[in-house]
């Protein structure tokens, strides 16, 4: 989960900056050129062709699988391996054995339509409130409840899992494990992040994890085998387009809210997947081949949003929160805000904000020794290897402190530790470029003035959110449901999006939609 009491210490070394501010501007991947995909796929035919035993038909794409350096069962390995290290990244498992049950008979009956029955797949619902889907080696596929929470009904969650899923039976990852052998570029095999703004998208991630892209032509073979798996499981095919048109509109709103510029044909899921529009117009295409199939009885919203109703959404408490510009810990009892134009994001490891020009700030708490104070702990144990300068003792908010400047990865730094009760101490780290002057020094200075503890009542009100499903009643508008929402602004875009409505829709009575509620 983000941020919570397993954050297990801060960042012991602020020097590291330089590889923590590229592995969040860069959001973690490790992308191949065109040139050096080419020249692997090349080496694997080439290899292939002196290797027969490493070629073989697939079932689910009917051509030859070119994957001479892994067999199956090290595709097992290399899921089982990566398994446990995703949890740790994204929290943990969801805990809900009721969901995941239900989880497991979509996943069950879709395998059942694959074009291999029999293999094995393990799906995990992930305790992250970001919209993502992935899957690795061996059958391992992941859906965070932050993308349950999206999804309108069975049939668009299930084209979620059955894209995964295809994934898998093409053995696409293996094939990307190969290709990457070939060329000495080895990745970790992760799939698809979406939604989101960029931001979010990468800081959404968690943990130090290096994501390898599928293809172009790999993403469109798994939107069609995955379609067809759809429709043979008895769904409405063209729950993939809509679902896709869902992540276009949160995409949008997110960059809105974050103040940054949103393109339609951006590549939404971490520079893995073709542009949204050209997907959802490829997607409504391959629908039409289904149109007349006998199918589309599982379409009864009721099915998921009975599944769904309850689901945590967000942070957890435990985790603290991020609410617009503020961040609040109701275990630790602490909170923060950035300036208007600094957008949150509640991480794994740290929290981060991001501002305009690449000025970065990052967040955490740790412990220090109960005999050192806290000016040692500043220069011999958090900053044991930065030239610091201008260092000053003050106050916040009652709270003892001390900071200094300095330079990491060309940044203009400034670091700033303040005491908590007992030996905690929280940590802030900024950083902007060394041409953007002092500009950024006052929106420092205002979030660390910003700081404070929460008292145990403040502490208490910050609540679980939860996804609760009502009834529309007559009269019931869009403003009038909207205004119910625990989610501080932009109440009605929220609710519209969540609920996969277009703006000026008109609420049905009779119909059910999904609130986020206390």
């Amino acid at each position: 989960m983000p941020f919570g009491l397993g954050l297990g210490g801060s960042l012991s070394d602020p020097s590291e900056w330089d590889e923590r501010v590229q592995i969040v501007m860069q959001g973690f991947l490790t992308r191949l050129s065109n040139a050096q995909r080419l020249m692997g796929y090349g080496l694997m035919l080439a290899i292939c062709g002196s290797l027969l035993t490493g070629c073989t038909t697939n079932p689910a794409t009917g051509g030859a699988n070119f994957t001479p350096f892994m067999a199956p069962d090290e595709e097992a390995e290399i899921g089982a391996r990566a398994h446990p290290k995703i949890l740790k990244a994204y929290g943990g498992a969801y805990e809900d054995a009721a969901l995941q049950s239900y989880v497991d008979r979509v996943g069950g009956r879709l395998r059942k339509a694959s074009d291999l029955p029999d293999q094995d797949l393990t799906i995990t619902i992930l305790d992250s409130p970001v919209v993502n889907a992935f899957a690795l080696p061996g059958g391992y596929i992941y859906v965070t409840r932050g993308l349950m929470a999206l999804a309108q009904n069975e049939a668009e969650f299930a084209a979620v899992v059955a894209h995964e899923m295809a994934h898998v039976m093409a053995r696409h990852g293996a094939q990307r494990h190969s290709a990457a052998m070939g060329t000495r570029l080895v990745g970790t095999l992760l799939g698809s992040v979406v939604g989101g703004s960029a931001m979010v998208n990468l800081m959404g991630q968690g943990g130090d994890l290096v994501l390898a892209s599928y293809s172009r032509d790999q993403e469109f073979e798994a939107d069609a085998i995955g379609m067809r798996y759809l429709s043979r499981a008895g769904y409405e095919a063209g729950a993939s387009a809509s679902f896709l048109i869902s992540l276009g509109r949160q995409s949008a709103l997110h960059a809105r809210l974050a103040n940054q510029s949103h393109d339609v044909n951006r590549v939404d899921w971490l520079a893995s997947h073709p542009g949204t529009t050209e997907r959802i117009e490829e997607a409504q295409t391959l629908a039409h081949k289904y149109v007349e199939a006998p199918h589309g009885t599982r379409s009864d919203p009721m099915l998921y949003l009975s599944a769904i109703d309850g689901l945590l959404y967000g942070d957890a408490p435990e985790a603290g929160r991020v609410e617009g510009k503020v961040f609040s810990h109701p275990v630790l009892k602490f909170q923060f805000e950035v300036p208007n134009d600094f957008h949150l994001a509640n991480t794994v490891e740290a929290v981060w904000s991001y501002g305009p020009n690449k000025s970065l700030m990052r967040f955490d708490h740790s412990n220090r020794p109960a005999a050192m104070s806290l000016e040692k702990y500043f220069y011999d144990v958090w900053g044991k290897r930065l030239a610091f300068r201008d260092v000053v003792m003050f106050n916040v908010a009652g709270q003892e402190a001390v900071s200094g400047w300095t330079r990491i990865d060309g940044r203009r730094s400034w670091a700033v530790v303040i005491a908590g009760q007992g030996t905690r101490t929280f940590q802030f780290l900024f950083g902007a470029l060394p041409q953007t002057g002092t500009h950024y020094d006052a929106a420092f200075r205002d979030t660390v003035e910003s700081f404070r503890l929460l008292s145990d009542a403040e502490a208490s009100a910050i609540r679980a959110r939860k996804v609760k499903v009502v009834a529309v009643k007559a009269g019931d508008s869009v403003k009038s449901m909207s205004a119910r929402m625990k989610l501080g602004d932009a109440l009605e875009d929220r609710f519209l999006v969540l609920n996969g409505l277009e703006q000026g829709a008109a609420l049905r009575a009779g119909t059910h939609v999904k609130l986020v509620v206390d």
